[in-house]
């Protein structure tokens, strides 16, 4: 069998073409006319395996039926393009991998979703069909990993936007739950760019008594974590009980350099609400 022929079989698989239909002669020449003989009714059709229209109007014109039939069962092979887009997946610094995945982080860490939801099928087959070549992390990788990194990015963010403020106001909360866990929590209230602004600062366990030495303990390795200790102009927030004794540590321990005096910061906690 001569090359043009061996290259005809292949093109005729590859495209499953209406030659189909015909019976092609094994000695014609590559490019040139030749007279196909259809199968199903013998009338012969002049073509090329290049132009193959005359068979596909005979096909459409005497064997309709024939023809719908093959168009719906004819197999479309992928491209080369389709193969490497399915198989080839974003390196873990592509730009769009990036991406994707800080959207992931927010989006489970700003609805309080859990992190076994990355190892869910149907989570995974969203990812799939949303990009094939996107990468969904391991709840491995997340937990011990990119949360931990985010993490350190937002608050270093958050630090360097504390730094533009003249001077910050604290709302500070403490509270247990039902498994009697203590919790402190602690917003930041300033103005900037003319601006209103309302930051979580912190939200953490508070293991021990709810002392005011505790508290104070607490709330000063907050204040320094996030260099605000020389701008805090208010403290509102913190249980009556408490603060009697808070009051007189904190007017007693300002940081060097605060704009504040001891006489303010008592005033301060005086109008805690």
């Amino acid at each position: 069998m001569n090359v043009e022929r061996k290259h005809f079989i292949r093109f005729k698989n590859e495209l499953k073409s209406v030659l189909e239909h015909f019976t092609v002669p094994d000695d014609f020449q590559n490019g040139n006319t030749f007279k196909g003989k259809c199968m199903h009714c013998g009338t012969l059709i002049s073509g090329s395996y290049k132009v193959t229209s005359n068979f596909v109007t005979h096909m459409k014109r005497k064997h309709r039926d024939l023809y719908i039939l093959h168009s719906e069962n004819k197999e479309i092979q992928p491209t080369l393009t389709q193969c490497i887009k399915k198989s080839v997946k974003y390196s873990p610094s592509d730009p769009k991998q990036l991406e994707m995945t800080n959207a992931l982080i927010m989006f489970i860490a700003g609805d309080l979703l859990p992190l076994s939801i990355v190892e869910s099928e149907e989570f995974k087959n969203l990812m799939e069909k949303a990009d094939t070549k996107y990468q969904v992390p391991s709840r491995k990788h997340l937990s011990s990993k990119l949360l931990h990194e985010k993490s350190v990015e937002i608050k270093n963010n958050l630090v360097n936007t504390l730094k533009r403020a003249e001077s910050v106001c604290l709302t500070i909360d403490l509270w247990s739950s039902r498994q009697m866990r203590g919790f402190l929590g602690i917003t930041g209230h300033f103005i900037l760019d003319w601006a209103m602004k309302s930051v979580m600062i912190c939200c953490k366990r508070f293991k021990g008594r709810h002392t005011a030495e505790s508290i104070r303990s607490e709330y000063e390795e907050v204040v320094t974590s996030f260099e605000i200790g020389f701008k805090i102009a208010a403290i509102c927030g913190v249980n009556s009980n408490k603060k009697s004794g808070i009051k007189a540590r904190m007017s007693n321990d300002q940081p060097k350099g605060s704009n504040y005096s001891p006489l303010t910061v008592t005033k301060n906690v005086d109008k805690m609400c």
